[in-house]
């Protein structure tokens, strides 16, 4: 799922294709990375079809970041949605958590539309911030505050 080109073309600090054990050094890193906490996202039957999770958290600021990519025929059946409200929850409820921030790439709707269903705003534009696709695209920052979290 991780390899497909339209799930990577959201994703900015991602190089594809990598072999296999470079892989799997990233999710043992993680493991021991105190500033990140990641997750599995999983269908109600277990079936594992992405990760989200909370990077660069700065305890003493309470903030982080948000990342998370779903598997592509998982798309629209909102999966998205709910793990990026449960994360925020968490980040905020268990974490402490004031702010959760993101980067957003302009040409990734789908992935706007869940943010601000779930409360971000947006707070910037980055031009031309990322070659993708043969062109330059803008990036979009986006955050959300504890109390704006919509528990739709």
């Amino acid at each position: 799922m991780f390899d497909d080109p339209d799930v990577l073309a959201g994703m900015s600090q991602v190089t594809f294709p990598q072999p296999l054990t470079g892989i799997r050094e990233w999710f043992d890193a993680t493991r021991r990375d105190d500033t990140s906490a990641i997750f599995v996202i999983e269908t109600l039957a277990g079936e594992p079809i992405g990760i989200c999770g909370l990077e660069a958290i700065d305890a003493r600021s309470r903030v982080a970041t948000l990342g998370i990519w779903i598997g592509k025929e998982h798309w629209d059946r909102g999966y998205g949605t709910d793990a990026t409200r449960t994360i925020c929850s968490y980040g905020f409820r268990q974490m402490n958590l004031q702010r959760i921030g993101l980067h957003v790439f302009d040409t990734n709707e789908r992935a706007l539309r869940v943010y601000k269903r779930v409360g971000f705003r947006h707070e910037g534009t980055l031009r031309r911030e990322h070659f993708l696709g043969g062109r330059h695209i803008d990036v979009h920052v986006m955050g959300l505050l504890a109390e704006e979290l919509a528990e739709g």
